[in-house]
């Protein structure tokens, strides 16, 4: 039996991502017993997040899984090494393993600091499921040294990380299963806020060949593609078998091929799916064109990440698009009658008071009808985190991995007070402009 974990919440929850349905799909497909945990038990009387993770983790030792599955984003790494540790104290015998962006960009320092026994390092359909053949086979946590023969992965032995060969990542994504819908429990989220109704995360392609600096891009920078059919299958399914038609479009950018994303549309219209989408996008990706198809397929809301209205803050953050570009993408979609919600980081290389008042500028006469500010908070695995000496910028570091930015110009007493600034401008303009991450932390 494996239990799978992710970003645990109390109910009810409105999204998940779509890591754990494809794993859990792959290891069912191979005869494993599989168990999403991504909602706390009943806890009426405790919003405690320690209090959650002890009822979290004895509902999983009740299950008596031989193998956890863990996902683990930086933001979260404490919370989920403390659930890491109350797992070893139930389950002593079991494989903690860890998953998504922290693991894949800080193993070593995992491994040397958690209960977690091995990470996984890259996309996990192909190496979990080597992993749990393993187990079945009755190979166990200790000794672990047959998990050398299995690519993608990193794990402690005698007191050394070891890293496997890289594995691949999966060149023909319609050679995987439907994702496991069916242990998300659908029947309980509640309707998520970008399509009015009860939605469901899909993806027609990983991997992303942007460069921005502060992104840790862990599907590789070579696109790969669904086939609109198998797309389109899968969004049938949802909603024949479950009730569910709303669609959070996980693809990294919307649009990066005009021909597949128009080709996934069409389908949708063809077979005359009733459905409610949320995309997300950038720059110029989405013309006039094919934002028309994509509202004809029931596109109701966009997210559009601008990040700046700078052009040199994007030059130097590698993002790929100018604010020209943006501003078209935005026309474009305003145009077909979408709701664009624009997402704008403040604090990025080059970032001065005249740039962020460009970035505010541009988010007035943009055309979004929603305004979504950041600071940006930088990450490990990123090429900004690696070397923020070759984007101008002073990475200072808290414990955890919390982390800000100084940029040449702006020290971080001036970067949150022009990040206020640049918020209350928004709302006189009447947006809400509200915060997506304002990180202050305790030990600044």
């Amino acid at each position: 039996m494996i239990a799978l974990i992710a970003g645990p919440q109390k109910e009810p929850r409105a999204a998940q991502g779509m890591g754990l349905p494809y794993l859990a799909a792959v290891l069912e497909q191979d005869g494993f017993e599989v168990r999403i945990f991504d909602r706390y038990p009943p806890s009426p009387d405790t919003d405690d997040p320690a209090l959650l993770d002890q009822s979290l983790a004895e509902a999983i030792a009740q299950e008596a899984p031989d193998i956890v599955g863990m996902t683990i984003h930086t933001p979260e790494v404490l919370a989920r090494v403390r659930l890491a540790a109350l797992l070893r104290e139930r389950l002593p015998e079991a494989l903690l393993v860890a998953g998504g962006h922290h693991a894949i960009a800080e193993p070593e320092h995992l491994l040397r600091h958690s209960d977690f026994d091995v990470c996984v390092v890259g996309e996990g359909e192909a190496t979990l499921l080597e992993i749990a053949r393993q187990v079945a086979r009755g190979r166990r946590r200790e000794p672990a040294d047959w998990l050398a023969d299995i690519a993608g992965l990193a794990f402690e032995r005698d007191g050394q990380i070891v890293f496997t060969p890289s594995r691949p990542p999966v060149a023909d994504l319609d050679s995987l299963p439907v994702p496991a819908h069916h242990l998300l429990g659908l029947e309980h989220y509640q309707p998520h806020p970008c399509t009015g109704v009860v939605s469901q995360g899909l993806l027609t392609s990983r991997g992303c060949p942007m460069g921005c600096a502060f992104c840790c891009n862990p599907q590789g920078g070579r696109v790969r593609r669904r086939s609109p059919a198998r797309v389109v299958d899968e969004m049938a399914r949802v909603v024949n078998d479950f009730d569910v038609s709303g669609f959070n479009v996980y693809d990294n950018l919307f649009g990066l091929s005009r021909s597949h994303a128009l080709a996934v549309c069409d389908e949708i219209v063809r077979r005359g799916l009733q459905v409610r989408l949320d995309i997300w996008t950038a720059g110029d990706l989405v013309d006039a064109e094919l934002a028309r198809r994509v509202q004809a397929a029931g596109c109701v809301h966009v997210g559009f990440g601008a990040e700046s209205g700078d052009d040199e803050v994007l030059a130097r953050s590698h993002r790929g698009f100018t604010a020209d570009q943006h501003q078209a993408g935005i026309a474009a979609l305003k145009g077909a009658g979408l709701r664009v919600e624009a997402f704008f980081l403040i604090g990025l290389p080059g970032e001065s008071k005249d740039s962020i008042q460009r970035t505010v500028a541009f988010a007035k006469q943009c055309g979004a009808d929603d305004i979504t500010l950041g600071l940006h908070r930088p990450y490990p695995g990123t090429p900004l985190w690696r070397d923020p000496g070759a984007y101008g910028v002073r990475v200072v570091k808290g414990p955890n991995f919390e982390a800000y930015i100084e940029t040449e110009s702006l020290p971080r007493a001036a970067i949150l007070e022009e990040a206020q600034h640049a918020s209350e401008a928004l709302k006189q303009r009447g947006f809400t402009a509200g915060f997506l991450r304002c990180d202050r932390y305790e030990w600044e």
